[in-house]
């Protein structure tokens, strides 16, 4: 091998191993990359979650259990108090989420209409309020503050042969399951909740 042929395998060396450095490099920075994603999703997740809205509420009925009023605090957290006011969305859910995910059988109403259905002891009936009284309009709740919205008690479904008596009785004793959905400066969280109901003047 000539002096020529030398160098020339050398240089060749050369270049191999700065390409394998090169790859290294471009794999370490991208491994780098990704990593301080992951890490800034994580740390973002953990931020959202500890600013989830707390809200405490009551529902308070009239004897005859002929209309109730809902009442939400928003308590918090600290984190949230130089978010100012918060929007809220609050909707009734049915008691059990697997209401209409059976298949329809002949003759029967179809799942649609049977999860559009409440399937609990109270409805909406505020202002604002869908046709259903699931659903009521969003409104504005600054931390510490809080707002209050009227309940109807609800009806067995039209092709249910239950009686109005025999609904009451089933849902007498049980709570209202609401789902409070927070919105604040691009962020949104949907805050289940289950709230029982107390008759007014019970001891």
């Amino acid at each position: 091998m000539t002096t020529t042929d030398t160098i020339a395998a050398l240089a060749l060396v050369v270049a191999i191993v700065a390409a394998i450095a090169a790859v290294g490099s471009w794999k370490a920075a991208r491994n780098s990359h990704e990593a301080a994603a992951t890490l800034s999703r994580i740390e973002q997740q953990r931020l959202h979650a500890d600013l989830t809205p707390d809200f405490r509420c009551t529902i308070v009925a009239n004897e005859a259990r002929s209309t109730a009023m809902l009442q939400i605090h928003f308590e918090g957290p600290p984190g949230l108090l130089s978010h100012g006011a918060i929007e809220i969305t609050v909707s009734i859910r049915n008691d059990n989420p697997h209401r209409g995910s059976t298949p329809q059988l002949a003759g029967t109403e179809t799942p649609e209409v049977v999860r559009a259905h409440i399937w609990g002891p109270w409805k909406f009936s505020a202002d604002g309020r869908d046709d259903t009284g699931r659903t009521v309009a969003p409104q504005q709740l600054a931390a510490g503050e809080w707002t209050r919205y009227g309940l109807t008690p609800t009806s067995p479904p039209s092709w249910s042969a239950t009686t109005m008596d025999s609904w009451r009785a089933d849902y007498a004793n049980e709570p209202v399951r609401l789902s409070i959905t927070a919105r604040s400066q691009g962020s949104e969280w949907t805050v289940p909740l289950e709230v029982p109901v107390t008759i007014e003047g019970a001891s």
